[in-house]
């Protein structure tokens, strides 16, 4: 990658003073034009190659094939020859504060803590994360609220605040189950909706999950007036869900969202069917799943870009927790996780509007890096490098509405400079040569030395 700048039109004056004073240069461009890459737009199109895209003041200005772009006189101009060039990923399911290295508890959920991880996300070419109703006070709330005042940098955080779900009965992990809020009767469960939607709060989210019988799951009793009372703030709600009767169930009921597929069964086409008609998305969240499949180690542990951002005693504990894995484990947890990989298909193919999350941020599930693994993992249940790329990005971006997601005029200047096209191959989005958030270079060196 290098940088240079067009020459500058430097006026002449017409007199000169009799002290022979000239007249001022003129000032350079404000605009920074990358050209010679491969793009990928993040529209699911083709991608361009050799490419020219300008940025001015941290936003896209224009984008196409040289001979369409103008450079402007005095800009300053990053070759990126050899480079394929996507924009960053927006993840709308992620948890932040609760890891800290080899802790994973409560105890971690300090601004300073969240703003690392942030940076992690950033790192690993995360422009925004959506932390997923697991956020207890007002630290997520004024993070956000710095960085969008420009005083705090990473990954722009977006928070659904605290979810709902029956008393204790929320996340799986113990640590974070407190954070949900416990409702047992309709008043309690519309108070909490009203607090909920009281913050600026991007969702709502709901656990209907009876955790393998170990608690009570939240039912249409209470999930139904829920959702009702939501609409009626206008927040959508995300319902966090294990079988596929209740999928059907919460469709009916008007549920704006999925956190995961379900679980127990493949996903049958009048479901499908539903879940298209009501225009209900889908964030599949396979990379949690994914695990259960392995006997061994993944060839993901081994990965160069994961040592960079985490401590060899993180990746030994990742290690070691395959230990005790029995081939017939494996056999089943593949079987499980091929159903799964079966419904995303069905729900591409019949057009289901599909968003991106990871559901990061639990215990020895990388934040930013597992991000790159769930895009493998779409791919390869038959959607198109390109495609995924669409939810990862664009999609996820309009969904939340942040007006990030795509390389466009107008688009907020996050991308991502790759070393490989992920066209190729979509592990090839691992090969990060910089990022880019708001058209400033993330200092992605200065970051690794710190960890």
């Amino acid at each position: 990658m290098s940088i240079r700048q067009t020459a500058a039109v430097v006026g002449l004056a017409i007199g000169v003073t009799a002290c022979g004073s000239a007249a001022p240069e003129a000032p350079l461009s404000t605009v920074v034009a990358f050209e010679g890459a491969t793009l990928i737009t993040g529209d699911g199109g083709p991608p361009l190659g050799g490419g020219v895209f300008l940025v001015d003041d941290g936003v896209i200005t224009d984008v196409g094939l040289a001979a369409n772009v103008a450079i402007p006189e005095g800009a300053t101009v990053v070759d990126l020859t050899g480079k394929t060039v996507m924009p960053t990923l927006v993840d709308l399911h992620g948890h932040v504060g609760f890891v800290d290295d080899l802790s994973f508890d409560n105890a971690n959920y300090t601004r300073e803590n969240i703003a690392d991880q942030l940076n992690r996300y950033a790192y690993h070419g995360v422009g925004v994360i959506v932390s997923l109703g697991t956020d207890p006070g007002d630290i997520a709330f004024t993070i956000k609220a710095d960085q969008e005042a420009g005083r705090l940098g990473g990954a722009r955080l977006h928070t659904a605040f605290r979810g709902i779900a029956r008393p204790d009965a929320g996340p799986g992990a113990p640590t974070m189950r407190p954070t949900a809020f416990g409702a047992t009767t309709v008043e309690e469960a519309v108070a909490l909706v009203d607090e909920i939607a009281a913050t600026d709060a991007d969702f709502l989210k709901i656990w209907v999950d009876a955790r393998g019988g170990s608690v009570e799951k939240l039912g249409p009793d209470l999930y139904r007036p829920i959702i009702e009372a939501a609409h009626a703030h206008d927040v959508r709600v995300i319902a966090h869900i294990f079988d596929a009767e209740d999928a059907r169930e919460l469709v009916d009921a008007g549920v704006d969202g999925f956190a995961h597929l379900a679980r127990d069964v493949e996903m049958d086409d009048e479901l499908v069917a539903a879940i298209v008609e009501h225009d209900v998305f889908v964030m599949p969240n396979l990379a949690v799943s994914e695990r259960g499949r392995h006997a061994e180690p993944p060839a993901w542990v081994d990965d160069p870009l994961l040592a960079e951002s985490v401590s060899p005693e993180v990746i030994a504990r990742i290690r070691e927790s395959y230990a005790n894995r029995t081939p017939e484990a494996a056999a089943a947890g593949a079987e499980s996780f091929a159903m799964m990989l079966r419904s995303l298909k069905k729900l591409s193919d019949a057009g289901a509007r599909l968003v991106f999350g990871a559901d990061t941020g639990i215990q020895d599930h990388i934040q930013g890096y597992m991000e790159h693994h769930e895009l493998e993992l779409i791919v390869e249940s038959g959607i198109s490098p390109a495609r995924a790329i669409q939810i990862a990005t664009s999609t996820s971006a309009e969904l939340l509405g942040v007006n990030t997601g795509l390389l466009a005029p107008g688009k907020r200047a996050d991308f991502i400079v790759l070393d490989a096209n992920p066209m190729y191959g979509i592990g090839n989005t691992r090969q990060i040569s910089a990022v880019y958030l708001g058209g400033e270079a993330v200092d992605r060196e200065g970051l690794r030395a710190g960890w």
